[in-house]
């Protein structure tokens, strides 16, 4: 102790002397820099931007032929200019235009198309100035396309079809040709194996196989790989409830891998057997589900599973481990598909599963701790929405419900959405059991309304739902988002795809008799009304959270802006308090205030997934937070400050949660024993912090210089400024 008093008696020396040094320390003055957004003088010009599909290119008579200037008033985007809106589709070899599943200003008189004789097509909607048009026609207009040929997939097994079953595989020679679309990937030739898959749909007349081959390879420009299956959708009469689930889903943010596909045309030892999606099988690799396989080394991970029910999975052939609830069939049952350990290694895998899955349901049903020890959110909130999108029946998580437990890593993350041949209203039945718990409130799959996985069929999902706010609210807030991203985008899919396969679906009706123009609309029919009821369950209209409620402390009278120009914070709920969050890159919200030195702003942060806050202050990055905690900015001078944060993505998925933005107004920098003047005791304080010697109730008013440390510098600046030198 007679050391430290005597290091301190040196440092105070020399401290006094610092006071009158001629070389004195520095002390970083904030600039006071606005940045205000400037306008273009355009704030009112729109561009129309066609979509168009595959083999489709828009050529223009000139630059601007697209732009006109316009104002919005309600649904209706109503023109400042008389203005004719012209542009030529131009189509590929193999390509034609298809009216039907095109869209331009459908139903106006003022809208004209116009066959060119080259096959090209004439587009043209005139206006006058102060006519009108819905903004949502003015929004979707599409050209497609139908193809003149798909790619052909022979396969050619070394018995009869009729002979292949679902157990044993059957050598089989693979041949692949293009068609209209063209892949970088090219055509294929090689060997490998073929047996049956699927559980009802392997009743039905039009099969699915599992195709296994010797090498891997690239199909359809699929990432290589030896594991493929082609899908009938036999029941489909569109043949794309699949396809454009899996197409869409690709921009999810918080599943990170879903299965890619192609449609094919495909033959059977020779003979035609319709149209099939032929997809990546799920399993783990670099460009699937990208962990390390768990060994014995390494127990904890990584393991890839499916959610299954008895009946559609071997108890004597695959291997299996009990899920702790029973809510349909005799029971529910979790199935490892890798790695695929034995003896010994087996059970103890199966085990340590086991008692994993039982502290998931013990956590979440028992309020054993907390769940966002065990629950990925970002992967379970995407999983439920996608199969409440889609009602669909297999995907309440009972059978081809698939996730992964990481190395070292206690979390449960939802993968690869697999199996919705019978969502979208497909069929009238529920898959809930007579005698079990699920019977009481799963609803019919084919009506709109009702929720198809919060409830008894999964009681994770219903218990987490209803009884935690945070997570229904972050349901909602990433629901919102998807419905102006993946949901429109799965509309454009049907009418795309649908021109796609318009002509080249006759064979496949004529084979199997369905209806391809009755099942596209029937596809299309149920989306509208599903996303109709949804969005009264959860989706947040802009205005109906305020945004100053969320980001506020309670009492608090800060108003904060986000700008247009970029995606902006949405005013949410987050551990049952308001807050603003943040999903997409470069979202920003800002205040300004009038601020005096010694003012300091306080704001708590958190994050799902990985990226980062950056404040600014007057336009200078002050810090960047990238975990959760409470931060805090001090002023060094008076003066107009704009603080601006800006959310940063590190990952494909995430979100930013902002809350609890306040300014301490009173509270002198330098005031570091609260007496409200900054004197020469308050030095001696900070000197005796930093040395370790006595902590300090506010270290964010000790650092004088604002280089982010305390230290014997800011001990200097402090007496200087308290006998008034400085």
């Amino acid at each position: 102790m007679k050391n430290r008093s005597n290091q301190f008696i040196k440092l105070l020396s020399l401290l006094i002397a610092a006071v009158f040094c001629t070389a004195s320390f520095g002390v970083l003055d904030s600039e006071n820099v606005s940045s205000s957004a400037g306008r273009s003088g355009e704030g009112n010009a729109f561009t129309l931007a066609p979509r168009v599909s595959d083999g489709v290119s828009i050529v223009l008579p000139d630059e601007d032929a697209l732009t006109v200037f316009g104002h919005e008033q309600g649904d209706r985007f109503v023109f400042d200019e008389t203005k004719e809106l012209a542009f030529t589709a131009v189509f590929g070899d193999g390509w034609s235009y298809n009216s039907t599943y095109s869209h331009f200003f459908d139903g106006d008189s003022r809208a004209a198309v116009a066959e060119n004789g080259d096959g090209s097509m004439e587009f043209r909607f005139s206006a006058s100035e102060g006519d009108s048009v819905e903004t949502e026609k003015l929004l979707s207009v599409q050209i497609n396309a139908a193809c003149d040929e798909l790619p052909k997939l022979y396969i050619d097994a070394a018995v009869p079809f009729e002979e292949i079953g679902k157990t044993e595989w059957v050598e089989a020679n693979y041949t692949l040709t293009l068609g209209t679309k063209r892949f970088e990937s090219g055509e294929y030739e090689g060997e490998g194996f073929v047996k049956g898959r699927g559980n009802s749909s392997w009743l039905a007349a039009k099969k699915p196989y599992s195709i296994k081959l010797n090498s891997k390879a690239s199909l359809l420009d699929i990432p290589k790989t030896k594991k493929y299956a082609v899908i009938p959708s036999y029941h489909d009469g569109s043949l794309m409830r699949n396809f454009i689930t899996y197409k869409a889903l690709q921009d999810l943010l918080g599943i990170d891998y879903v299965p890619k596909c192609e449609f094919v045309d495909l033959y059977l030892n020779g003979e035609y057997n319709g149209i099939y999606i032929l997809v990546e099988r799920i399993d783990i690799e670099k460009s699937k589900v990208n962990i390390e396989e768990a060994d014995a080394e390494n127990i904890s991970g990584g393991y890839l599973i499916e959610k299954n029910i008895r009946g559609k999975f071997s108890l004597q052939d695959d291997i299996w481990f009990n899920c702790p609830y029973w809510a349909n069939q005799t029971q529910d049952y979790f199935e490892l598909h890798a790695p695929e350990p034995e003896g010994e290694l087996r059970e103890e895998m199966l085990s340590y599963l086991e008692d994993w899955v039982n502290d998931i349901h013990d956590c979440i049903m028992n309020d054993s701790g907390d769940y966002l020890d065990y629950v990925d959110t970002s992967s379970w909130i995407d999983f439920l929405i996608l199969q409440e999108v889609s009602k669909n029946p297999d995907g309440n998580f009972k059978t081809s419900c698939w996730l992964y437990k990481d190395r070292d890593d206690e979390h449960m993350y939802m993968t690869a959405p697999w199996d919705f041949d019978f969502a979208y209203g497909l069929v009238d039945w529920n898959n809930a059991s007579p005698g079990h718990n699920d019977e009481t409130d799963c609803p019919q799959s084919f009506t709109f309304e009702d929720f198809m996985i919060i409830n008894s069929s999964n009681p994770w999902m219903k218990k987490l739902y209803e009884t935690k706010p945070e997570f229904a609210r972050a349901l909602a807030i990433r629901y919102t988002e998807y419905r102006s991203t993946i949901i429109p985008h799965m509309f454009e899919l049907i009418e795309e795809q649908a021109a796609y396969l318009s002509a080249v679906q006759v064979p496949n009706y004529e084979l199997w008799g369905k209806n391809f123009t009755s099942g596209v609309n029937g596809l299309r029919s149920f989306l509208h009304g599903r996303t109709e009821w949804l969005d009264g369950q959860w989706l947040i209209e802009d205005g109906s959270v305020d945004l100053d409620e969320a980001l506020n402390i309670e009492g608090g009278e800060l108003h904060f802006e986000t700008e247009n120009e970029q995606p902006s914070f949405l005013g949410g709920v987050r551990n049952d308090t308001y807050a603003g969050v943040a999903s997409e890159n470069g979202s920003t919200v800002a205040f300004t205030a009038e601020l005096v030195r010694g003012d300091f702003l306080g704001f708590t942060c958190a994050f799902t997934g990985e990226g980062s806050l950056m404040l600014l202050v007057n336009g200078e990055e002050a810090l960047t937070a990238d975990e959760a905690g409470s931060f805090f900015w001090t002023a060094h001078e008076a003066g107009t400050y704009e603080f601006r944060w800006v959310y940063q993505k590190v990952s494909a998925f995430g979100e930013a949660v902002l809350r609890d933005v306040s300014i301490d107004l009173g509270r002198r920098l330098g005031d570091l024993d609260g007496d409200g003047e900054v004197t020469v005791a308050d030095a001696l304080l900070l000197m005796r912090a930093s040395m370790g010697l006595t902590e300090l109730d506010y270290p964010r008013l000790a650092d004088m210089n604002a280089n982010g440390s305390i230290d014997i510098a800011d001990a200097i600046i402090l007496l200087r400024r308290s006998m008034g030198i400085i």
